[in-house]
């Protein structure tokens, strides 16, 4: 059979049958040299190969963007080896038959992919399963020992009952493991050994090697608990019922990492066993015991449940956060008000987090392998908490209210709370397995109603990235208002959740940037190429600092990049100012710094410029009448108003000014200044030190009952005032 590029009808490439004919061909030739060899050494050749691949190209490793074949081939060929029927050779095969394996693994990607995008399948399946056949790594390095304790140690005594082994101890060895084969330990065996990877082995080089991936000396676990994660060769003989499936079925490997030669058990694919050792070790708990599943699951309830609060307190650590909440709301057609439960809601000054986690799994097997339960898990994990959000979301909307209650018996609830006040409403459906090729863009599938409320799905794995990049209350709230505008926006699909936050800190309101492109150029549509790279070398930096020197720095600085942590882009003294107003734990004070990160960069810029040069005037007049402050308004006026938000106002003065101190003398002093009596205005009032440094800030609120609730002698007053201010001097727009 020709090779694709020699192809002289390339329409061939573009058929269903033809590349299903590739597909197994490629397989048929990767089998036939694998099953000349010793199974261990030719994985061992693999990775030898594989490694060399990402060493020689550092960024590679750190974006992710290898090639699919390099990053997930290992895979493909132990799941051969404990699936093959056919007796394995002896030999150690000849770098040529290596060379050739990796070209064959190349060729079958390639035709994979193709055929995944050409099969007359529903594109969202199409899409997922390319995701699922492409991508590994779900987890960032950084989070493993965190993600891992708060995900087993809530079953110790389960492991240690069934395995004789604890918790704390499965984390440690599976850190170990991970740090054995994400580090360049590999080379000091090979540089002890005098090997090149161009030599083909000896058999006391592969001994000398095999112990580097020895899961039993690397982890000090018992063997009886890892042979149960392990597969020996031809222990899964029916496991594909043709070539096709290699590609297209969950692999043999996905729940039973290890490959067991002998008595001994190695591992080769570090992403394979980190994405699923959860489910593997529970897995593996079941099969020995039968009747723990319901112990399991009420574990598994508990623990997925509290882990997103857990995340989210350190995102927004003064927030009212309410677990297990019960409230009433009309249920089925006759409207009927019924007891209705939600797992947790976030309160934050007026803004409301519905919060729906599942902890079950996303369907184990692939999207081609049986599409309806594809989808059926989908339905579980997003559509059904999104309606669950949806029905708070509307009770709520009914009396701008909701009472909470917590269950205190079969028929008893007592009230906890009332929550009213609250502006902005955002679902949140959290999963303990990851689907994030779906998840990024799922309000745009079928499993998400058309409402107004918008939705946000992440797994715990993105979602512990949230506290690493966001450590301002304003901007993160700010995100989600920005990630709730690209919900709307039908142009905007991205491949990763963390896209949305890499495209939030380039372009602030990014569906806008989106959609003015589309309308500049003319076009249709967009393709959005990746955001988050800035994010992964951040990620890859944090997770090598432990083993980096001064040496090491400069080298990881020159070939990985700076370990800066991303952030929105904005001015230093924007920043500042937002840094400041986060600072004070003031609700009021971090709800103006999320009005102002609403701004566009012109008129930051202008706020900007305003500060700047009224501060030196303000330090000039330092000691002369209060009446001489600079101020300036934002939000006034008809032209460009943004609707939801109140008229705001700047005050610039020096940070010893008694205004900070005083109550009435400030509400006296703004209301006096204030354009409308009837709007509601937010002002901030910025202190600067002599320095021309931003030192103190607050806010204060002036609402239109504040006047109207004035003696008739005091309101004239105050209005007399008010006319002479406005007289003797103009007030700057933004």
């Amino acid at each position: 059979m020709k090779k694709m590029n020699d192809l002289s009808d390339m329409s061939l490439a573009f058929k269903p049958d033809y590349l299903e004919e590739r597909i197994q061909e490629s397989i048929k030739k990767i089998e036939t040299k694998i099953l000349k060899g010793n199974p261990l050494a030719t994985i061992i050749q693999l990775y030898i190969q594989k490694f060399f691949y990402h060493m020689t190209d550092m960024e590679i490793s750190v974006q992710g963007n290898g090639k699919p074949s390099m990053n997930k081939g290992i895979d493909i060929i132990q799941s051969l080896v404990v699936s093959s029927d056919t007796p394995f050779g002896t030999e150690y095969l000849p770098m040529a038959d290596i060379g050739e394996c990796m070209t064959d693994l190349d060729e079958l990607f390639l035709s994979a992919n193709m055929y995944v995008n050409t099969v007359p399948r529903d594109e969202l399946i199409k899409y997922s399963q390319g995701m699922q056949m492409n991508v590994s790594g779900i987890l960032y390095p950084a989070f493993e020992k965190e993600h891992f304790e708060d995900v087993l140690f809530p079953y110790n005594e389960l492991f240690i009952e069934v395995f004789n082994i604890t918790a704390a101890d499965i984390v440690e060895g599976l850190l170990r493991i991970s740090e054995h084969l994400r580090t360049t330990g590999f080379m000091d065996v090979m540089a002890k050994e005098e090997f090149s990877p161009d030599e083909d082995l000896s058999e006391e080089l592969l001994f000398n090697m095999s112990e580097y991936f020895n899961v039993e000396r690397i982890t000090d676990w018992p063997l009886d608990f890892i042979k149960e994660l392990a597969l020996q060769p031809g222990e899964c003989s029916n496991f594909f019922t043709n070539h096709l499936q290699v590609m297209l079925k969950e692999l043999p490997i996905k729940y039973r990492p290890f490959l067991g030669i002998g008595n001994k058990y190695y591992c080769f694919s570090i992403d394979n066993l980190m994405d699923n050792f959860y489910r593997s070790v529970l897995r593996a708990l079941r099969r020995r015991n039968k009747g723990l599943s319901a112990t399991i699951n009420n574990i598994q309830q508990d623990l997925s449940e509290a882990i997103p609060f857990k995340l989210f307190k350190k995102i927004l650590p003064t927030a009212q956060m309410f677990q297990n909440i019960f409230y009433k709301a009309p249920v089925g057609g006759n409207g009927k008000n019924e007891w209705c439960e939600c797992d947790g809601i976030i309160i934050f000054d007026n803004v409301m987090i519905i919060l729906e986690v599942k902890g079950g799994a996303l369907s184990p097997v692939s999207p081609f392998s049986d599409e309806e339960a594809y989808k059926n898990s989908l339905r579980a994990l997003a559509q059904n908490p999104y309606e669950q959000s949806l029905r708070l979301f509307e009770e709520y909307k009914r009396f701008e209210k909701v009472e909470l209650y917590q269950k205190k018996s079969k028929k008893r609830y007592e009230l906890i709370d009332s929550i009213e006040g609250v502006n902005f409403i955002q679902a949140c459906c959290v999963t303990l397995d990851d689907f994030n090729e779906v998840a990024s863009q799922i309000e745009k599938t079928e499993f998400i109603q058309k409402s107004n409320l918008p939705v946000w799905c992440v797994s715990m794995n993105d979602l512990r990235v949230y506290p690493e990049l966001f450590d301002s209350p304003s901007i993160f709230l700010n995100y989600l208002y920005q990630r709730s505008q690209a919900s709307n926006n039908p142009h905007i699909k991205v491949n990763d959740e963390l896209d949305h936050i890499g495209l939030y800190f380039e372009y602030n309101n990014y569906a806008m940037y989106i959609s003015d492109l589309i309308e500049e150029a003319d076009a249709t549509d967009v393709f959005i190429s990746s955001y988050r790279g800035d994010i992964d070398t951040y990620m890859a930096r944090m997770v090598n600092k432990k083993f980096e020197d001064e040496h090491s720095n400069f080298f990881f600085d020159a070939i990985i990049g700076p370990s800066i942590k991303p952030e929105q882009k904005m001015d230093p003294m924007f920043k500042q100012l937002i840094m400041l107003l986060d600072n004070t734990k003031d609700l009021l004070c971090i709800r103006a710094a999320r009005y102002l990160l609403l701004l566009s960069s012109e008129k930051r810029t202008r706020m900007k410029e305003f500060i700047i040069t009224r501060t030196q005037r303000l330090l000039a007049l330092k000691g002369r009448s209060s009446f001489l402050t600079p101020y300036v308004v934002y939000n006034h006026g008809n032209e460009d108003r943004i609707e939801e938000l109140p008229v705001i106002m700047f005050f610039l003065l020096h940070s010893s000014n008694k205004l900070f101190k005083d109550v009435v003398e400030r509400k006296r002093f703004l209301m006096e200044r204030i354009p409308y009596e009837d709007e509601p205005t937010i002002c901030i009032l910025i202190g600067i030190d002599n320095n021309k440094k931003l030192k103190r800030t607050i806010s204060h609120m002036i609402v239109p009952q504040q006047f109207q609730t004035m003696s008739e002698s005091a309101y004239y007053l105050l209005k007399g005032a008010r006319e002479k201010i406005i007289k003797s001097r103009k007030f700057g727009e933004l």
